[in-house]
């Protein structure tokens, strides 16, 4: 894999990318399948992801630590903070509404960040990406409406502030250069396990509850994260998101076909219009030449 990163950069962020887009299309599934209180799952996914962030980071590149000074600067700590907001409003989101309406407000994240480029490191928005921002946010408008009648509401607001916690994340990181920025990851998702701990409620497991548990925090939450890290140092944003949007669509299939929730019209018609729009404003910049607004 070294090799093809140095002979075809191109083709090795489109595997790793993809890698980490199919690792993380189960989760949904998965934390559905373990059921129970969400913000407690929180705690233990906090804990484990974090653990395995630091322990990978100290076996593999122990050379890459934050020096003294760099582990609570300003950067370091927005990292650190988001992450936690993030781990912390995922797992509500998936108390309180369907895992497609979580997944399908999540796609809104990369118009998030370009809002708060725009804000932030005053970099210009072209009408088309106006426009897809306006789209986006229209399908989240609809998806919110066909909640009001189910008691979803609250779930899609927490899916909301997560896609603005990791569009915060992505645009923290663009500043960062090439800092090694895992450790202050791994510090966020413990923060936000702690954070979830005095709200959470424990109940007894079995053997193959446990496991789901270490399968989601251990393997499935830290190997995505990690490998959709890796992606973006080798493939423009616009393929980046192309690729991602294959969990936005796969996952909510694979939570309706194996346990049945269906997400209902409105949600189906609102992620309709978030897919639609991601998918064309993504080919537009795609087939652009490099460079190019």
């Amino acid at each position: 894999m070294t090799d093809l990163s140095q002979r075809n950069p191109q083709a090795y962020g489109v595997l790793v990318t993809l890698a980490g887009v199919m690792i993380f299309v189960p989760d949904a599934l998965v934390m559905r399948l373990i059921g129970g209180d969400m913000l407690a799952l929180a705690f233990w996914r906090g804990i484990l992801a974090g653990g395995i962030f630091l322990a990978a980071n100290l076996l593999f590149a122990r050379q890459t630590m934050p020096g003294k000074g760099e582990w609570f600067d300003r950067k370091g700590l927005l990292v650190i903070g988001l992450n936690a907001v993030g781990g912390i409003t995922w797992c509500s989101a998936m108390q309180y509404t369907s895992a497609a309406n979580a997944l399908l407000v999540l796609a809104t994240a990369p118009f998030i960040a370009a809002l708060l480029s725009w804000l932030t490191l005053r970099e210009t928005i072209d009408r088309a990406t106006a426009l897809a921002i306006g789209l986006v946010f229209a399908g989240v408008l609809i998806i919110g409406s066909g909640s009001m009648g189910h008691g979803r509401l609250l779930g899609d607001a927490f899916a909301l502030v997560n896609a603005t916690a990791i569009a915060a994340y992505y645009v923290t990181l663009r500043t960062t250069g090439r800092r090694n920025m895992l450790p202050h990851l791994a510090l966020g998702a413990i923060l936000g396990g702690l954070l979830a701990l005095p709200f959470a409620e424990f109940v007894p497991v079995d053997g193959g509850t446990a496991f789901l548990i270490f399968l989601s925090g251990a393997v499935i939450l830290p190997g995505a994260a990690g490998l959709l890290m890796l992606g973006p140092r080798y493939l423009p944003a616009p393929e980046v998101s192309m690729i991602t949007l294959l969990e936005v669509i796969l996952g909510p299939l694979l939570v309706w076909a194996v346990i049945g929730e269906n997400p209902g019209q409105m949600s189906l018609i609102g992620g309709a219009v978030i897919v639609v729009t991601v998918a064309l404003h993504t080919l537009r910049r795609i087939s652009q030449p490099q460079g190019a607004g």
